[in-house]
């Protein structure tokens, strides 16, 4: 953990030199994790840190070793019980003697590996190795709050928004915890997707539908102001906190925009243009939050926002390019947008890889080019 945060740090004038690109090489090229599974117990720590050089790999050596590293942390949690820990810890004496504190480690790491899989996949257009619908691991909770009140991920993704009341009652959580329900919403999304790529006509309709049903119910049932792009001033919200919530806001800017690509693909000719219309709202909203953000923070959140962030420059230069002829006021808003969001994805990219990469497909703003 220290030598990657002394190794992202440098960006901001540190020096680790060949020592510490020689530490992060054997770091990322050792198997002691797999060998140690041919055993059936895995320490805290050892998981820990698997999850860690998975993420780092991710975002800073991007390609198909990163994505299939990530693949093998899912299949060693599985392994181990960690998408059932709340069920198992209750039959098997390795887990019931493991103390409360520990478990909650052992909750936190898997939803962990849940954001993973899901932005590494959704990105990659392959699909997600979590089921959804058969996770009996608790979501965090404070100290106190009992097992009894451990909330659990729905089987029915229809069931999100009945979760929040439960989440918002532990402050302490509340973050981390919408940050999963957000996350699970944009995983419909993707499925959604998935199956308009794949030209899978049957059910796409519907679970369309559905998946606008439960961004819709998820908005409402949010706390008030929570969508806010702002920081909430009067609610002594902090900056830390205000960019972690944007984040929540991001998932669901982005789930929107994926549902709206589909419905655009799946309209007739005389539909088409209102659909076209959603996408550009969608992108919109993105660059509103964008607008907010504080570049001094992108150290503190998962930096698998730029993806949305290069999604909605995708479509923003699309739709300025292309369509219906634009007004010079929704011209120069649309501009504004693209030039807002591309610096926000070139601040990333001063720290992360996978960003810098996603900055050079837009070397300079199609506007000033």
């Amino acid at each position: 953990m220290a030598i990657i945060a002394t190794k992202l740090t440098r960006f901001a004038g540190c020096d680790g030199g060949p020592d510490l690109d020689a530490g992060l090489d054997s770091l990322l090229s050792s198997s002691l994790l797999e060998d140690d599974l041919i055993g059936d117990a895995l320490s805290l720590d050892q998981f820990r840190k698997a999850i860690i050089l998975a993420f780092y790999e991710f975002h800073q050596f991007p390609g198909h070793h990163s994505w299939l590293r990530i693949g093998r942390v899912t299949r060693m949690a599985y392994r181990i019980g960690l998408d059932r820990i709340d069920h198992i810890r209750l039959l098997y004496p390795d887990w019931s003697m493991v103390s409360d504190e520990d478990i909650q480690e052992w909750r936190a790491l898997w939803w962990c590996i849940y954001r993973l899989d899901t932005y590494s996949n959704l990105a990659l257009g392959t699909p997600y190795q979590i089921d959804d619908t058969v996770i009996n691991t608790f979501f965090t909770f404070s100290e106190t709050k009992s097992a009894s009140q451990g909330i659990l991920l729905p089987p029915n993704s229809d069931g999100l928004s009945e979760l929040l009341p439960a989440i918002t009652s532990d402050p302490e959580t509340l973050l981390d915890n919408i940050h999963n329900v957000t996350i699970a919403t944009m995983r419909q999304a993707g499925i959604v997707l998935r199956m308009h790529m794949l030209q899978w006509r049957a059910g796409i309709l519907a679970q369309l539908a559905k998946v606008e049903r439960q961004l819709t119910t998820l908005r409402v049932a949010l706390p008030p102001g929570w969508l806010n792009p702002r920081r909430n001033a009067f609610s002594n919200e902090t900056p830390v906190d205000h960019h972690a919530r944007l984040i929540t806001v991001f998932h669901l800017r982005m789930a929107q925009l994926l549902v709206s690509i589909v419905d655009c693909g799946q309209r007739r000719a005389d539909d088409w243009v209102s659909s076209w219309q959603r996408i550009l709202e969608a992108c919109q909203d993105i660059a509103t939050l964008a607008g907010q953000w504080d570049s001094a923070f992108c150290l503190t959140v998962d930096p698998a926002i730029t993806f949305t962030i290069f999604t909605a420059l995708i479509f923003l230069g699309l739709h300025r390019k292309s369509g219906p002829p634009l007004d010079d006021s929704l011209r120069s808003s649309i501009d504004h947008d693209i030039t807002v969001l591309h610096l926000q994805l070139k601040h990333f990219g001063t720290i992360w890889t996978q960003a810098r990469l996603l900055t050079c497909k837009f070397p300079a703003c199609p506007i000033l080019a």
